[in-house]
């Protein structure tokens, strides 16, 4: 059966502090998703330094296995039921989700997010980047009109990886990474 992976970089309200969006994410949004949606896998990544503002202050990860099922979810009560309670703490304006397409796993749980850009790179060579130093790595691609902020996210250790050319890095996030128990999943 077939997996989509998508990804959503999550800026939380202006009226609300970082703690406070990760406490309403955690403890309201995600235990109310996990019944609605399919998921196969349900992860949220939440930045931890304080000091670093990318736009965003979580990259939430859904493994799924058909976007048009998720969207047609969204398109009826589920997805009103979803846009009321992300009302109460996510600008939901500049919430901007992707399709990843995850090419390295071997490093799927490290705690450092790369975030990459795309400035006429061979993903060939990014690939092997990463690989050498045993890093994850996930090419996105926009899900609807508007632009993915970055153009690969790569999960590293302690070493980040080489970028080649035409490949440009943006910020390395510390993360906290919390995933749904897959058991509690419901599809």
């Amino acid at each position: 059966m077939t997996t989509v992976k998508t990804v959503d970089f999550m800026p939380r309200r202006k009226d609300i502090s970082r703690a406070d969006f990760r406490q309403h994410y955690e403890e309201r949004h995600a235990p109310l998703a996990v019944p609605l949606f399919p998921f196969r896998r349900y992860r949220r990544n939440h930045l931890v330094d304080q000091g670093i503002e990318p736009g965003f202050d979580c990259v939430s990860e859904f493994w799924v296995s058909s976007l048009e099922a998720i969207g047609a979810l969204m398109t009826g009560e589920t997805g009103e039921t979803m846009r009321a309670d992300e009302r109460k703490f996510l600008d939901q304006v500049a919430n901007i989700a992707v399709r990843a397409d995850p090419v390295l796993v071997d490093n799927d749980t490290g705690t450092r997010l790369l975030m990459i850009h795309d400035d006429g790179g061979k993903s060939d060579a990014l690939i092997e980047a990463c690989r050498k130093v045993g890093a994850g790595l996930d090419l996105l691609s926009p899900l609807d009109e508007r632009k993915s902020p970055f153009a690969a996210i790569a999960r590293i250790g302690d070493t980040a990886p080489t970028l080649p050319p035409g490949w440009r890095a943006g910020p390395t996030l510390s993360v906290t990474l919390t995933e749904t128990d897959p058991a509690t999943l419901q599809g």
